[in-house]
């Protein structure tokens, strides 16, 4: 298997050391970069040799929305896996809805970050269960379907159907 090159961009990395150090000990892991920033000197070009991005939730409030969105368009091959504390519906929904492929709650990086690494290289997306939990739960609350038309005849726009 092809080394994994990762950046790790943690705005307090000191409160993370579920990040970058456990990263050391995973042979099939190459981390090319760690920073408080993604206005750093030299992260962008880091980006660049990365395959997979792992950022802090204070990084989105650092920097902004607009920031994460340009990062997935100047650089659409690279996977991002946001850690965020808690687990709060709203967090994983505004991680994903700005291109972040991989949701991670904090408290289960040291246990996870690895299967989540390897599975945003493999091309697929990852939301820890803890995460994922509040959001089906609160579409279950919302949206009690019994049937496909029943689906359909409730949605507003039909274009958008699948």
């Amino acid at each position: 298997m092809k080394k994994i090159n990762i950046t790790v961009v943690c705005v307090d990395s000191m409160d993370y050391p579920g990040c970058a150090d456990l990263l050391a000990d995973y042979p099939e892991i190459s981390l090319v970069a760690q920073s408080a920033s993604l206005n750093e000197e030299g992260i962008w070009a880091a980006l660049g040799r990365s395959d997979v991005l792992v950022l802090d939730e204070a990084v989105m409030e650092q920097v902004g929305y607009q920031a994460i969105r340009s990062l997935h368009a100047y650089y659409p091959s690279i996977r991002s896996l946001m850690v965020v504390e808690g687990e709060h519906a709203y967090k994983t929904l505004a991680a994903v809805s700005l291109g972040v492929q991989g949701v991670i709650g904090r408290a289960s990086t040291v246990s996870m970050l690895r299967k989540a690494i390897i599975a945003l290289y493999s091309g697929e997306g990852w939301i820890s269960r803890g995460l994922a939990v509040p959001i089906r739960n609160q579409l279950n609350q919302k949206y009690v379907l019994t049937s496909w038309p029943e689906l359909s005849a409730n949605l507003i726009d039909r274009s958008k159907l699948n």
